[in-house]
């Protein structure tokens, strides 16, 4: 049986701070939910072509432990690879093993975080009340999602973060290049983008340049402005 490697406390933190760190500083993560993988590996290269240099890849790809270990074996720790929609234990030790540098849950899954931390990796948590985001806190999760973010919308995630100013909130469902601001004006640090990431007419057809282009002008979108105060 696999086994989650684990490192010395002080090691793993500072891994784990630098990759929180590299989390936050990328601002839109893209969330790849696909139903067969290749179209998975494909956004993921766009992605990275685009200068995306974190990604989340979803536990509901067909196989995804193998696209995790092909996109390590094949850009290294240039890039920081996620994988969402974990909903227990076992998947989360999956994809630990196979090397993800963060799990994502919908929901406040006990035990997580834990596992998540004793691999050197981040856990985010998913969750939409106050309530749930103190469970998540309480948890230990790095980063709260806000999912689904579209049913409450900025206003909403602007509650949130007036009760809990110390929480790093990433919402993701719904969140659009149009919308991103609004979110990040009401407190996000990150925002998580699907297929709101890649133009549906220029994906089917594997435009790359037009998908690479989209990408690029979302990602600088996202960046604050020189003085501006990140959420």
């Amino acid at each position: 049986m696999s086994t989650v490697q684990t490192t010395s406390d002080s090691a793993a933190g500072a891994n784990r701070l630098a990759k929180f760190n590299a989390v936050c500083d990328a601002r839109v993560v893209p969330v790849l939910r696909y139903t067969d993988a290749s179209s998975a590996a494909y956004a993921a290269e766009v992605a990275i072509a685009g200068g995306c240099r974190v990604l989340e890849l979803t536990w509901t790809i067909p196989d995804v432990v193998t696209l995790l270990r092909a996109l390590r074996d094949k850009h290294g720790d240039s890039v920081i690879l996620g994988v969402g929609t974990v909903l227990n234990e076992a998947q989360a030790r999956d994809v630990l093993v196979a090397g993800a540098d963060f799990i994502v849950s919908p929901a406040v899954i006990p035990g997580l975080a834990d596992l998540a931390h004793a691999a050197d990796a981040l856990c985010l948590l998913g969750a939409f009340t106050p309530t749930e985001v103190l469970a998540a806190q309480a948890e230990g999760a790095d980063i709260v999602k806000i999912f689904p973010a579209d049913t409450g919308g900025p206003k909403h995630l602007g509650a949130l973060r007036s009760v809990f100013p110390s929480v790093t909130f990433c919402p993701t469902g719904g969140v659009t290049e149009e919308n991103m601001a609004a979110y990040f004006a009401a407190g996000a640090r990150i925002v998580g983008i699907g297929s709101n990431l890649y133009g549906k007419e220029a994906f089917a057809a594997r435009d790359t340049g037009a998908l690479v282009a989209q990408i690029q002008r979302t990602r600088e979108a996202a960046m604050p402005t020189q003085g501006a105060t990140r959420g």
